[in-house]
């Protein structure tokens, strides 16, 4: 009898210890593969700087520092041109960003505030970082602002932007990272999803041909070739074009119309 209350009463602790692993397993991979948090104002804020404010930026910032592009467009973003040009006088003295001298612009410690956070965004979140990105579309498409416009006689907004140009025009991969999907959706046709290193999902949709090499899972580099241009999907009856989302870890679908702008325009 002894010895049967000894068994039952091991293996009682053998399955709380299994439990207790189990429990710290979960826990760890929930922590691993949690949706990083953005704060709520950073995507407002990159999509609605002036996409000509952030070439100015890059051009400007390439004989300051690695992060003269953000430091300048920080405080361009921010503060009118009579403000903004006795720190940006600093800036191309030499005076590091973190060693301004705020006192001497007499701005309000709010503005000083606003400066600051703008510029760990840009850092943080690099959709504007020079040479990071690739454009997607071979040569010059033709594409407008179209985000929010009604699709399906009203019944959803288009989330993205649509780049026209020939059928078979190459297509390019925007941002090195992994292979997400591949194939036939019903709105999108022949589609290629990449979710890329710096966390968010590329799509690309309506390709008349998805290249063969291509194999979800697989990494993918900046620029490679993903397929060609063509009008699958519900774009059959439209002129060839690639529609082209971004779509942040969390879900959130943003306008990618400025960060297009800026890769097809960043001065090399």
């Amino acid at each position: 009898m002894k010895s049967l209350k000894n068994s039952f009463f091991q293996t009682s602790v053998l399955v709380v210890q299994i439990l207790i692993i189990l429990s710290i397993g979960w826990m760890a991979w929930k922590l691993l593969h949690r949706t990083p948090v953005v704060p709520p104002q950073v995507y407002p804020y990159l999509t609605n700087i002036s996409p000509e404010l952030v070439l100015d930026s890059q051009k400007e910032g390439e004989k300051l520092s690695e992060t003269g592009w953000a430091d300048l467009l920080a405080i361009k973003s921010t503060l009118p041109t009579e403000q903004a040009s006795p720190i940006i006088q600093q800036l191309k003295q030499g005076i590091p960003f973190n060693q301004i001298t705020w006192k001497s612009t007499a701005l309000s410690p709010n503005s000083i505030q606003e400066i600051k956070k703008r510029r760990v965004f840009l850092i943080q979140y690099p959709l504007f970082e020079p040479e990071r990105y690739a454009f997607p579309v071979q040569g010059k498409p033709w594409y407008e602002d179209s985000w929010g416009a009604d699709r399906e006689g009203g019944k959803r907004q288009h989330e993205g932007t649509d780049l026209f140009a020939l059928e078979g025009t190459p297509l390019l991969n925007v941002c090195s990272g992994k292979v997400e999907k591949l194939g036939w959706n019903r709105l999108g046709g022949e589609r290629v999803g990449i979710r890329g290193d710096d966390g968010n999902y590329y799509y690309y949709a309506h390709l008349k041909t998805i290249d063969y090499t291509l194999k979800i899972g697989q990494s993918i580099t900046k620029g490679a070739q993903i397929g060609t241009m063509g009008h699958t999907g519900d774009a059959l009856t439209t002129p060839d074009h690639l529609h082209f989302g971004i779509q942040l870890p969390d879900g959130t679908w943003i306008n990618p119309y400025p960060f297009l702008f800026v890769w097809q325009h960043y001065p090399s």
